[in-house]
């Protein structure tokens, strides 16, 4: 869904030398994978230097007529030569070499291995699920984003974020849902390679709201950060 809409608001007409800065998906109903989708794109806020671009996903709705399923609201920014002040929070993680299945089927729930997550390549870091430290995986997309057409540097790295929620859960699956609200991505460098790193985290208040939040990594180190709004209940 993220990286649909990441595509859209990417192949807009524009300024050449710019590039995805930030971009937030609200998440307004379930998307039918049975079902196609209609995306639509547009410019809000047009800019030499910044633009803001806007982007609707569309899928027939039980009664058969088209309803919004997701919006994102994107910033398009020039870029620049700031090769001199670059600063990235956090060390360099090195991709691991081919992790055991094992650590892969121990931390993720047969339930998340279908669809989306079952189609991309994981290398796990850390086990994922309840404990204190963030969790690390890598990941690689297993298929083609728009049969036929090669994937951009953005829309991998938004189709990899949608996975920090899972990542950085710190609660039984089996007891707890925490569905995210929508999805917010920052892109302060390009992604530098296939496989994305993901050390996640959540945080839970006392009532019901959740944060998820991700450092993305490459090769040269962060990238890129997520944060997501989580609705937080218990499995009756």
């Amino acid at each position: 869904m993220g990286a649909l809409l990441t595509r859209a608001v990417e192949r807009l007409d524009g300024d050449a030398a710019g590039r995805l800065g930030r971009i937030t998906v609200e998440i307004l109903g379930p998307v039918l994978r049975s079902e196609p989708v209609t995306v639509v794109a547009g410019v809000e806020r047009p800019g030499r230097k910044i633009a803001l671009r806007e982007a609707t996903l569309a899928q027939a709705g039980p009664d058969g007529r088209p309803r919004d399923v997701a919006r994102a609201r994107a910033w398009w920014v020039r870029e620049r030569d700031t090769a001199a002040a670059v600063h990235r929070p956090g060390p360099v993680l090195r991709l691991p070499g081919r992790t055991a299945p094992s650590l892969f089927e121990a931390s993720v729930p047969s339930s998340w291995r279908t669809g989306f997550i079952g189609s991309m390549q994981w290398r796990v870091v850390t086990p994922i699920g309840p404990g204190d430290a963030p969790a690390v995986a890598w990941s690689r997309m297993g298929a083609d984003l728009v049969e036929g057409e090669a994937i951009s540097d953005a829309q991998r790295a938004v189709a990899t974020a949608d996975t920090a929620n899972g990542i950085g859960a710190r609660l039984d699956t089996g007891a707890w849902s925490f569905v995210n609200t929508e999805l917010t991505v920052h892109l302060f460098d390009r992604p530098d390679a296939e496989w994305i790193g993901v050390e996640a985290e959540s945080a839970i208040g006392p009532h019901g709201i959740g944060m998820g939040s991700a450092l993305l990594h490459g090769e040269r180190g962060p990238f890129g950060r997520v944060t997501q709004c989580l609705l937080v209940e218990p499995v009756s």
